[in-house]
């Protein structure tokens, strides 16, 4: 019969290995474009880093010098003023050329002032105090006391008689500077010989426009250098900032409180009169600074320039950008020439996936080429050629252990109703006008589980049970799980002590357990008519009792080990009581450590919550575990579930009952 004919693979071109082999080639060259341009951009980064570091330290340290020259100068003249004026003695005239000649000898002082107080020089001085300052060309003189205000009663007066050295003030602008900002250097006057702790006679002052301070700053900061300088004055003052809002207005330990941490270094620079270098990064902005401070000599100014990461880097991004797009625009040639000659090369591959797309619909006879040839193809074509022969046994194998697991399945099910026929139902024990309401669940994590209950009634109206969890999870557990109930049920037979029943059930179960495996149990004996309850613990969980009331108590016991490890005949016996309307409740730890998807245990508290007084005991049973698997919500269970629950209440009287039968039986007869 002849073959129809198979259709040629519908392969886009966006999807052959021809255009992908060239996209990744383009790719991978691209990558090493980018590479290298990466490489390039971080070393030259490194360079450009390190001059612009070594740039604003030098631009930095001649600023901070040139303001030094400005206010040493100031200085000299203050000190030479100072000199001047205990020297001299108290003539007025002699001091008015003193101050005269100081603003001769230095143009950066816009005024000058002097405060000697009377009677300091000599007995009968009358004290002086004249104040000297520039306006234009020409020269305004005039007395300290004709300024408006008691010079004695002011801040600078005081703190200047109070130093021991001179001081530098903070910026100020009022009515005698013509609203142009100042800032005034003070010395205390003594005599020579004079220590620094001697009563100042007065004081000198000089005042130094700010905007001359500012001058010499902005001729030594190029403005193609990137720079942003700042200066602070002694007492932290933004005399000088790239922020005009800040200038002459905020104070730099107010803008660190303000949202300005990075600038932490910068204040405590300042406020120590040290040099300081750092990085830091505006969390406003986000931009990246890179900022150093000096002081300027000992006058307690400071002087900082500050220069961007962006301007820093803007050129050298930019060289990047042009070397990373001329690289990549090169590229576009060598795509087109890789295309066209990976063709040829990959032709062989298109024909072994056109034989691969007739053996992915089941035609492993499929004619399959290349197959004597040396190379990868060769090889690949070969490799096809064995595969498919091996796919086809695995077929096969696929088909028989298909059986072999539903045979498994259908096993286990079996064992697991098995497993669950050897657990009794629940039921109703009457004995002496008390009547015993046993039910318990289990609900194994597996087909098959380890936790097991038991109950059964024993001569003289006496009720015995157990509950227990082995080991592990699945056959194996199953397996011990039956052994061990059948080897306490024969010994429940036998013996009439829980302790004694846990302590022959020890000594059976170590036999031949080579396994190591164990399992937790607790057994107990009740006594329908009295409540009377006896329980031994194995190593499992205590129980507590429901009473009529609501009350929840827990029967704690002394556990011994559990069964399986060794022989054991020390089992403590704890007597209880199980009042009428009470229910006892035992249970696996499979409830109390279920998990929900929070990985959350379910615990003590929950269950406790969870149980509710006067139901039955199928009820309680129920109730219990629906709040387990609500918890849980869907999480997969990690252990097995049990839950054993007793209740004793009194019999029902048979009349009682009888006549109940009657009535409902009337009541079905008439439609009602």
């Amino acid at each position: 019969m002849d073959r129809d004919p198979t259709p040629s693979i519908d392969l886009r071109w966006h999807h052959s290995l021809r255009t992908r082999m060239a996209l990744w080639s383009g790719l991978l060259n691209a990558v090493l474009v980018l590479a290298t341009t990466l490489a390039f951009y971080l070393g030259a980064r490194m360079l450009v880093v390190h001059n612009a570091r070594v740039e604003a330290q030098a631009l930095t340290r001649q600023g901070a010098l040139n303001l030094e020259a400005i206010l040493d100068s100031v200085q000299v003249s203050g000190r030479t003023l100072a000199a001047g004026a205990t020297g001299v003695g108290a003539q007025p005239l002699h001091l008015r050329s003193l101050l005269l000649a100081s603003l001769a000898g230095d143009p950066d002082i816009a005024g000058a002032m002097i405060i000697v107080e009377p009677g300091r020089l000599a007995p009968d001085d009358p004290g002086f105090t004249w104040y000297i300052r520039r306006d234009g060309e020409r020269l305004v003189e005039r007395s300290v006391q004709d300024l408006g205000y008691d010079y004695r009663a002011m801040p600078w007066y005081v703190r200047t008689l109070q130093s021991t050295g001179a001081w530098w003030s903070e910026p100020y602008a009022n009515a005698a500077t013509a609203g142009a900002d100042f800032t005034t250097y003070n010395l205390p006057l003594r005599l020579h010989g004079d220590g620094a702790l001697a009563p100042a006679l007065g004081m000198v002052s000089l005042d130094v426009p700010v905007a001359r301070l500012l001058d010499g700053l902005l001729q030594s900061t190029p403005d193609e250098a990137g720079l942003q300088p700042m200066l602070f004055s002694p007492g932290g003052l933004a005399v000088l900032h790239p922020d005009p809002e800040l200038r002459m207005r905020q104070r730099l330990e107010v803008l660190v409180e303000n949202g300005r941490a990075d600038l932490v270094p910068l204040a405590q620079a300042q406020a120590r009169g040290e040099t300081v270098e750092f990085e830091h990064e505006d969390p406003a902005s986000g931009e990246s600074f890179l900022t150093q401070a000096a002081p300027v000599g000992d006058s307690g100014w400071t002087f900082a320039t500050s220069a961007s990461e962006s301007f820093i880097l803007r050129q050298l991004r930019e060289v990047a950008q042009w070397v990373a797009l001329i690289g990549l625009l090169a590229l576009l040639p060598a795509l087109v020439l890789v295309r066209r000659y990976t063709g040829r090369l990959l032709q062989p591959i298109e024909d072994l996936t056109e034989s691969a797309r007739h053996f992915a619909s089941g035609e492993f006879d499929y004619p399959l080429p290349h197959i004597g040839r040396r190379d990868e193809v060769g090889v690949m074509a070969r490799a096809f050629n064995t595969a498919r022969g091996s796919i086809k046994r695995q077929l096969r194998e696929i088909e028989a252990m298909a059986g072999a697991r539903q045979k498994l399945e259908s096993e286990l099910g079996i064992a697991r109703e098995i497993q669950q026929s050897m657990l009794p139902h629940a039921r109703m024990i009457e004995h002496g006008g008390m009547r015993m309401d046993l039910c318990a669940v289990l609900e194994p994590a597996k087909a098959v589980g380890g936790d097991f209950y038991q109950f059964s009634e024993l001569d003289g109206g006496a009720l015995w049970f157990s509950i227990g969890d082995v080991s592990d999870k699945g056959v194996p557990a199953a397996l011990f799980m039956a052994r061990t109930a059948t080897v306490l049920e024969g010994q429940a037979r036998r013996l009439g002590s829980p302790g004694a029943i846990l302590a022959a059930a020890s000594g059976r179960l170590v036999e031949g357990n080579e396994t190591c495996m164990f399992a937790t149990v607790l057994c107990g004996r009740l006594e329908i008519d009295s409540g009377r309850c006896l329980l031994a613990s194995a190593g499992h969980d205590a129980p507590v009792l429901v009473h009529a009331d609501g009350r929840i108590e827990t029967l704690a016991l002394e556990a011994g080990p559990p069964l399986g490890f060794e022989v054991f005949d020390g089992f403590v016996v704890r007597e209880s009581w199980l009042p009428e309307g009470a229910t006892l409740v035992a249970w696996t730890d499979g409830i109390t450590e279920a998990f929900d998807a929070d990985d959350t245990g379910y615990g003590d508290e929950r269950l406790h919550r969870a149980l509710v007084p006067g139901e039955a005991a199928d009820q309680t049973c129920r109730r219990l575990l629906q709040d387990v698997q609500h918890f849980v919500a869907g999480a997969a269970q990690s252990d097995d579930i049990t839950v054993l629950a007793i209740r004793r209440t009194r019999s029902v009287p048979d009349a009682v009952t009888a006549d109940a039968i009657t009535a409902e039986a009337a009541a079905l007869a008439t439609g009602g």
